[in-house]
């Protein structure tokens, strides 16, 4: 893939490089900008789009244009992972900004494999067709960042109408549904911008992108169809954000600073008539399966209440051939104090909770960069509380689990009619991450039509109704409870139906359409372009 060989024109020193390159940059600027958590700024991302897709189309180096400005959009959208607090545990603390590295120049070997393809393609079909297949390849790209092991779908372009009336259309084809329209338009308003090789853009170009646009949108806004309906009566619940001290909650000695804001907290909400209490991740800093002196705490807590509890902890089993498998694990506890059902963290975060690929090379699990070593549980399902009609079936999301559409989809599909998003974004202080990650979660109440009760530690913690609109929050660094009414979701939305298959399916009928067109309609030269 040869991004850095000289510019015909001159070298790659040139000023028109240089041009195209400053160009890169302030598009990823604007992507950042328009993305969470900056409320009403959307409208930058397919501005953001054009100028990026512009250059690609007319820059003489289109794949070290797209990595330039992933490398601006990422560096900025992600600059607080320079920031882990370094009360983490981590053989040194030299090795957070390496980290943070390694992870831009991950999420941006994406973007550098769109500019390389374009390139290709405008070599291949030239530069019409090109621009008509820019929406596809952009999907493309998004839907393959979010798959395996290493997938990190964090802030993709379709999150920037979160907190806007246009966030009610995720019912249709989720995030990246959204996106797609985004890159869309993005790719009409480019066109536009376009000033080299035609001078202006052909008829038939602008009448089929305007047009594949127009029929996009027309189907993100038939799939949204209605506003959810409720699937039973309305029921009280709580959030408790204890607001516990990285430093002080896995201190033993210091127990009491988790367990006696907890106790009060849930208290407070039981008072103030919740049924159904949340905790934060690993609020229980001990295996609490077998730390019988917490265990027997937490059921008092939950006896003196007569709450339901959905709590995280870790958790770990000794298996058949046995090796302890330990788990970033979470459950529902009865009024009684029962633990009812577990739910243990599914997709683990990639290096932070688990060496990824070890399957295929296990010496992988030798390398110590301070990884929690957790193993993975079983896909999600719904926990149903049992013989409690008006208690909605939940499901739970850990932490980074919660940026991941298919997998909230997957629990809906299995039952559940609420999503309940446990985590602890303290180790990255006041800074935009946690603040990202809170945004994404409305997302997932859009997509599949549910509430979402979301518990941190350090906060934000918020509930929102299946619209994803906000009932109740508390920002970051503060201790309280987040308290609100909520009806169970029926979940029943074109997204979790079909998933993005529907949007999948157009786009592949407008790639072909866009492959048979005549090149006399696409106003450009159909033939190669030379080398890019």
């Amino acid at each position: 893939m040869e991004i850095l060989s000289c510019n015909p024109a001159g070298g790659s020193s040139s000023p028109t490089l240089k041009w195209q390159l400053s160009l890169a940059v302030t598009a990823g600027l604007l992507l950042t900008v328009g993305l969470p958590p900056y409320p009403w700024t959307g409208l930058l991302v397919p501005l953001g789009l054009a100028l990026l897709f512009s250059q690609l189309m007319s820059g003489t180096r289109p794949a070290l244009i797209a990595w330039v400005f992933a490398l601006a959009h990422q560096s900025s959208l992600l600059y607080w992972l320079f920031f882990l607090d370094p009360a983490k545990s981590i053989p040194s603390r030299a090795l957070v900004p390496v980290q943070a590295i390694l992870v831009i120049l991950y999420v941006s070997l994406f973007y550098l494999a769109l500019g390389w393809v374009c390139g290709r393609l405008r070599q291949i079909w030239g530069k019409g067709r090109t621009w008509l297949l820019l929406p596809v390849l952009w999907t493309a790209m998004e839907a393959l960042r979010s798959r395996g092991e290493m997938g990190f779908p964090w802030c993709l372009s379709g999150s920037a109408v979160i907190g806007t009336p246009l966030l009610g259309l995720a019912r249709a084809s989720g995030e990246i549904g959204l996106g797609a329209g985004l890159a869309a338009v993005g790719a009409l308003l480019g066109l536009l911008l376009d000033r080299r090789a035609p001078k202006k853009p052909g008829t038939g170009l602008l009448v089929f992108l305007a047009a594949a646009a127009g029929l996009l949108w027309c189907g993100i806004l038939i799939g949204a169809g209605q506003k959810p309906k409720p699937a039973g009566a309305p029921v009280t619940v709580a959030a408790v954000q204890a607001d516990v001290a990285l430093a002080d909650k896995w201190n033993q000695a210091l127990i009491d600073s988790t367990k006696v804001p907890y106790r009060y907290l849930t208290q407070q909400a039981a008072n103030s008539g919740a049924r159904l209490v949340v905790w934060a991740e690993t609020a229980i800093p001990a295996y609490v399966r077998y730390e019988k002196d917490l265990l027997n705490w937490t059921r008092q807590v939950v006896r003196e209440n007569s709450v339901f509890l959905f709590t995280g902890f870790p958790d770990a089993e000794r298996q058949p051939d046995g090796k302890l498998r330990r788990y970033n694990s979470s459950g529902l506890f009865d009024p009684g104090g029962e633990l009812l059902d577990r739910y243990a963290k599914h997709h683990l975060l990639p290096i932070g909770e688990a060496m990824p690929f070890t399957r295929w090379f296990p010496f992988l699990a030798n390398v110590d960069v301070g990884q929690a070593e957790w193993a993975p549980g079983p896909s999600p399902h719904a926990l149903d509380p049992g013989g409690e009609q008006d208690l909605p079936r939940i499901s739970g999301l850990i932490c980074f689990e919660s940026i991941f559409s298919s997998m909230a989809r997957k629990s809906v599909q299995a039952g559940s009619q609420c999503l309940v998003v446990i985590t602890n974004d303290g180790w990255f202080g006041k800074t935009a991450g946690p603040r990202q990650h809170t945004w994404l979660a409305r997302m997932r109440a859009a997509e599949c039509g549910v509430p979402v009760i979301r518990c941190a530690n350090n906060g934000i913690s918020f509930i929102c109704d299946a619209t994803g609109r906000i009932l109740d929050r508390l920002d970051l660094g503060r201790r309280g409870i987040v308290l609100a009414e909520i009806s169970p979701g029926a979940g029943d939305t074109t997204y979790v139906r079909h998933g993005a298959w529907p949007l999948f399916w157009y786009l592949l009928v407008w790639g072909a359409a866009a492959l048979a067109l005549p090149g006399r309609m696409l106003g450009t030269d159909p033939g190669r372009e030379g080398k890019l």
